[in-house]
Order: structure tokens, then sequence, then C-alpha cells
């Protein structure tokens, strides 16, 4: 175990999600699900229960960590396509193969199905509650195989069909709030592993986009502040962690970010007004009190 999570630690970045899980890139989603199983089971914390892991104990926490990611991310149609996309060239060739084909078997599945939608559309008369009826099982389908654009499709022209239907409604209503739900997550893990690589400007519009799809998601805001900061760009720096503060005002982290980033811009009697209100809430922070005496 301690040569596997020295090997990882040696890939870090490197290592794709489906090198992490262990499956191929064309993997179905049971099998990504068997091998997270397999592979949490091992890597989790209470499986290590009072053993002495030394300094190896915080590595654990941390793969177990972002094998869980990987599997949270792999495990949804849209933000696998997602990640897919933007980490190609990250694959390697067999990966790319495997995802191509994936890809091309996807598309042939989303024709068919679109076909089909558009023939039940034709359907006259009485013929289109039971038309609406197929759509509605088949969105069901979908939605348990993980294919929420393909189930919300299906829904939609179910809700042409019979418009007044509200178990239709409803499906459709929480699958799209699940698909946006599913976007933001997708932006906030590509925003964390720009971030891990240092590719501060990127990362910061993946954060951005997060915030975009979730304006009440402080982790997106917070991210952004972080990467523009450490790209020197601290005016985003100070709109972004202002954004985060308002979101989470008791957040220490995110207030001191602000002071930082008022001090870079020149702005110090802000920045030592937002000194004062942290360390009115925080009174034994050590940073805070170290950039107020610098003021």
């Amino acid at each position: 175990m301690q040569r596997e999570l020295s090997e990882l630690e040696q890939k870090g970045p490197r290592l794709t999600h489906y090198e992490l899980l262990g499956v191929p890139a064309d993997a179905d989603g049971a099998g990504i699900r068997r091998a997270y199983l397999e592979k949490s089971k091992r890597f989790h914390p209470d499986a290590w229960y009072r053993k002495d892991l030394g300094h190896f104990g915080p590595l654990l926490s941390k793969w177990f960590q972002r094998l869980a990611a990987a599997y949270q991310l792999l495990s949804d149609e849209e933000t696998r396509i997602a990640y897919d996309r933007e980490h190609l060239a990250d694959l390697s060739p067999s990966e790319r193969a495997a995802v191509e084909r994936r890809e091309l078997a996807r598309a042939e599945e989303e024709r068919r199905s679109r076909e089909r939608r558009e023939r039940l559309l034709k359907t006259k008369g009485f013929g289109r509650i039971a038309a609406a009826k197929k759509l509605f099982e088949e969105a069901e389908q979908h939605a348990e195989n993980g294919e929420r654009s393909q189930a919300i499709a299906a829904l939609r022209a179910a809700r042409e069909l019979d418009p007044k239907r509200a178990e239709i409604h409803n499906k459709l209503i929480e699958l799209e709030r699940a698909q946006l739900k599913a976007l933001a997550h997708s932006a906030l893990a590509s925003a964390k592993d720009r971030e891990e690589r240092h590719h501060w400007k990127d990362a910061m519009a993946a954060y951005a986009a997060a915030f975009m799809s979730n304006s009440n998601s402080f982790s997106a805001a917070f991210g952004a502040a972080r990467c523009a900061f450490e790209g020197g760009d601290f005016r985003q720096a100070m709109m972004w962690a202002q954004r985060a503060c308002d979101i989470s005002k008791d957040d220490p982290a995110a207030r001191l970010l602000l002071a930082r980033s008022l001090t870079a811009s020149g702005m110090k009697a802000r920045a030592r007004a937002e000194l004062q209100t942290l360390l009115a809430r925080t009174p034994d922070h050590k940073e805070a009190k170290a950039l107020l005496r610098s003021l």
C-alpha cells in the first residue's frame, strides 16, 4: 500500500481518472462502479483505523478523496463527456481510441433515439397518450443508465404529446435541475484540476464558469479569487474574494484573501477594515494580525 501511494504521488496530476480507478476509457457505468467500490474499500481511512500510518496517513486520505472525485465525475454521463473532451490530450493513445469508440457508439444511440422520438411525435389522436407513456418509460431507463441528456430529450417529447401529465413534468424538472448541478460540478472539477497544475488564468476562468452555473457557490468564488491572486491579477482577486465573503461572511480565509488583494491593489484603508472585521470574529488569527501590523 505504501508503494502504491508513493507511485500515485509520483504520477500526481498526470494520472487520468481512468488510470486512478483502473478501468479502460470505454468502461460502462457498471464497470466504473465495481472498480470504485473495490478500490475504495482499500483506500478508505476506516479500513486502517488504529494503524500507525505515519506520514502515509494524509496521503491515504488525499487519494481516497481523489478516488471518490474521479468516480463521481465518471459515473455521470455528462460530466464524463466534458472530462474526456477537456483531457483528450492527456489520455494515452489506447485511452483516446477507447473514448472515440464510446463517443461514436453514443452518437449512434442518440441518432436512433432521436428518430424514434420524431416518429412518436407524429402520433395522432388517443395514440398520443400511449406514445407519451412509452417515452416516459424510455426516459426512466435512460436516467437509470446515467444518460441524463437522453432522458431529458425523451421527457420533453413526452410532455409535448401529453402536456397535462404531472408525472412527466415533475420528472423533467428533477432531471433538468440535476443537469445544471452536474454541469456546475464538472466546471468545479475542471477548475481544481487546472489550479493543481498552476494554470492560474485558465483555472480562474473555469471557477468563474462554475459560479455562473451556481451563483451561491462559495467554492467557485473563493477558487476564482485564489487563482486570480496567484496569477497576479489583484483586481479580479479582490472582486471574487468579495463575492466569496458575501456568500460566507464568517469565513476567515476568504476575508484574509480579500484583505491581501486590497493591500496588493494599494487600497490599504479598506484592507485594514477587512482585517479588523476578521479579527473581531476570530481574535487569535495570526496571519490577520501580522498583515494588520504591516499596514
